[in-house]
């Protein structure tokens, strides 16, 4: 279920897209799956305890993983990036 490492030109298009697609300080959605951890949950939800976010959580039908988006305003895209390089930190972590 990991994902492999991202480069430093991904995130290099990935600013110049958050840069060309809002208006800053904008709105952003983070979309997280993660497994049924209540421990990985903790860490990945930890990383916006500063922000204010809207969380929404939605288990699999199995109960096996866990959807996450978390909705919030943020200064910039690189903040955004950073929440990113964070999340890429937890284990089994997948981010859309």
């Amino acid at each position: 279920m990991q994902q492999k490492p991202k480069d430093a030109s991904f995130y290099e298009r990935f600013h110049q897209q958050l840069l060309d697609s809002n208006t800053w300080p904008g709105t952003y959605i983070f979309k997280f799956i993660i497994t049924s951890s209540a421990s990985d949950e903790e860490i990945l939800l930890a990383l916006f305890q500063n922000d204010d976010v809207r969380v929404n959580v939605r288990a699999s039908s199995k109960g096996k993983y866990t959807s996450i988006s978390i909705t919030g305003t943020f200064e910039s895209p690189d903040v955004i990036i950073q929440k990113h390089k964070q999340a890429a930190k937890i284990p089994n972590i997948i981010q859309l």
